[in-house]
C-alpha cells in the first residue's frame, strides 16, 4: 500500500466518515494538500502551515471559535481525535503529532466555508479556496494540486459531488 492510500484509507477517509462529511471532493483536496506539499515537521517558521495539512495556527482557532464552537456535537467528535493531556497543553502542537486531528481541523476548516465553494468541477477554484484557507501560496504547489484535482473534477458528476 502507497503512503498516499494509507493516508487516504487509514486517516482522512475514516475521520470524514466519523465526522458524517464524507465527500470526495474534501478528500482529494486533503490527500492533495498533504501528498503534494513538502513540509518539515520540526520546522521552527509557521509561514506554511502545520502538519500535513499545512493548517496555520490562526486557522485552527478559527476553525475553534468561528464553527465548532457553534456545533457542539461535532466539537465533541473532533475535540475526540487529539490527545487527552498534550492537547490542554499545547492544541496547534497536535497538528503536527496527530494526523488524525489535523484531518478533522482541515475537514472542519472546508466544512466551516462550504457556502463559499465552487462547484465541484471547477479545479482552479477548489484549489484556490484551500490556497486561501491555508494561506499557502506557493505556485509550484498549487499547480499540482489544481492538476489533481483536475483529474477529479473530470470525472465528476452533480449527484455524485452535490454539495
Amino acid at each position: 500500500m502507497s503512503q498516499a492510500s494509507a493516508l487516504l484509507n487509514q486517516v482522512i477517509r475514516p475521520v470524514s466518515q466519523a465526522l458524517g462529511e464524507d465527500h470526495p471532493v474534501i478528500e482529494e483536496i486533503l490527500l492533495g494538500a498533504a501528498t503534494l506539499r513538502s513540509f518539515d515537521p520540526f520546522a521552527e517558521g509557521q509561514e506554511e502551515g502545520l502538519g500535513v495539512f499545512g493548517i496555520s495556527p490562526e486557522l485552527h482557532r478559527q476553525v475553534w471559535d468561528e464553527f465548532l464552537a457553534f456545533r457542539p456535537e461535532l466539537a465533541s467528535q473532533v475535540r475526540g481525535f487529539a490527545s487527552q493531556h498534550q492537547f490542554l497543553l499545547n492544541p496547534d502542537a497536535e497538528l503536527v503529532t496527530n494526523t488524525r486531528y489535523a484531518a478533522a481541523i482541515a475537514i472542519s476548516a472546508l466544512e466551516w466555508v462550504k457556502p463559499s465553494w465552487p462547484l465541484p468541477d471547477d479545479a482552479y477554484a477548489l484549489t484556490r479556496l484551500w490556497s486561501g484557507l491555508t494561506h499557502v501560496h506557493e505556485e509550484n504547489y498549487l499547480s499540482r494540486l489544481q492538476r489533481t484535482l483536475e483529474k477529479l473534477c473530470d470525472t465528476a458528476t452533480q449527484p455524485q459531488y452535490a454539495v
